[in-house]
């Protein structure tokens, strides 16, 4: 396979996998977020005075259960900024060194090689 269509097929597979995190990533968010509230409704149920009221909430990894889209945000930020200029020049480096290759080719050396390798194989 060539390196373009192997680039491709990275690309391609990696964004399938980010997808498939990301859904998984919000079905489990959910999952984590109404267990939690089930969790206060029974813990403000069973205490009087309701002082349970704002202990979940003020959890230190409720800050992060809030923000997921912040932090798809962040990552896609990062993505645009590092990842896909870096792929953009390895791209254009590989276009261009497959143009010289293009440039450079000397058909007649191509034949006597494919000569000898089809006399020394068959």
């Amino acid at each position: 396979m060539s390196r373009p269509a192997t680039i491709f097929t990275g690309l391609l597979v990696s964004g399938a996998i980010l997808y498939h995190f990301r859904t998984e990533l919000s079905s489990d968010i959910r999952t984590v977020r109404s267990q939690l509230s089930d969790v206060q409704n029974r813990l403000s149920g069973s205490v009087p005075g309701n002082k349970i009221s704002g202990v979940l909430t003020s959890h230190p990894t409720a800050s992060i259960l809030e923000k997921p889209k912040e932090l798809l945000e962040e990552s896609a930020t990062y993505i645009q900024g590092r990842v896909v200029p870096s792929v953009k020049d390895t791209w254009n480096s590989h276009l261009i060194d497959l143009a010289q290759n293009v440039n450079e080719l000397d058909a007649d050396k191509i034949q006597k090689l494919a000569k000898e390798a089809k006399e020394k194989w068959l």
